[in-house]
């Protein structure tokens, strides 16, 4: 498995549990609001997410000095704010933007250069079409063509405990539902139901859980949550959209 992949599958485990935990089916009706939410997720532990590339690196060195070739330069260093995604959900209360940023290590298996990465993908739900694109770190990007809104195949029910992290409201699932995955999962509360995104898919709030191929623990948290206040019908576009 390349090692930019291995990054992503990281937000991929705590999606796992919330289609556990809303697997009742039972409907929870959530109000048109406005909002304006980012948030993000981090490796609990840099040096259990740099391990993987680490052990990549001093290979690939060996390698490079059994050829007599130059040593490679030096294993990137992350910065102390490195975050593996960074997500933002707007909602006009007629259109919906979402927007993962993802960022990575990128190994050079013929130089070990490794260098941090990223990629950013965008969708645009508007009556009842998903608009979708996809921009790599150098700009190239992907544009999907329109496609109707599908059911989704959770509801956001199964989140039972509520409770307020900084101010925040949250509805939690409990830790009965936790599995060897997803420790804890908590998504924005909405009063009568949870706050769904524009796939109508709970947005989450707070989560641990572990990737289990890297044999680590990422956590999500909010940076900024807003609801009810307007956000301009001009901002639910697609980046680079006329």
């Amino acid at each position: 498995m390349m090692p930019g992949r291995v990054i992503r599958c990281a937000g991929a485990a705590l999606g796992m549990f919330v289609a556990f935990a809303g697997c009742d089916r039972q409907t929870v009706a959530a109000a048109a609001l406005p909002y304006e939410i980012v948030t993000q997720e981090r490796p609990e532990s840099q040096e259990a997410y740099m391990r993987v590339f680490r052990l990549a690196y001093d290979v690939c060195a060996r390698v490079r000095a059994i050829q007599n070739l130059p040593p490679p330069p030096p294993l990137v260093t992350l910065p102390a704010d490195f975050v593996i995604k960074r997500s933002t959900y707007l909602s006009s209360g007629r259109g919906y933007l979402i927007r993962h940023e993802d960022f990575n290590v990128d190994f050079n298996e013929t130089d070990c250069k490794t260098s941090i990465g990223s990629v950013m993908t965008e969708t645009v739900v508007r009556g009842g079409q998903v608009y979708a694109q996809r921009r790599e770190v150098d700009g190239h990007t992907d544009v999907e063509a329109p496609m109707p809104l599908s059911e989704p195949s959770v509801d956001g029910s199964g989140f039972t405990e509520k409770r307020t992290v900084g101010g925040i409201a949250m509805r939690c699932a409990p830790v009965t539902t936790s599995t060897d995955i997803a420790l804890e999962t908590c998504v924005a509360d909405a009063g009568a139901g949870v706050l769904l995104d524009g796939l109508r898919y709970p947005i989450i709030l707070h989560a641990r859980g572990i990737v289990p191929v890297m044999n680590m623990v990422v956590v999500t948290d909010p940076v900024s949550v807003q609801i009810g206040k307007p956000v301009p019908e001009e901002r639910i576009a697609l980046s680079g959209a006329k």
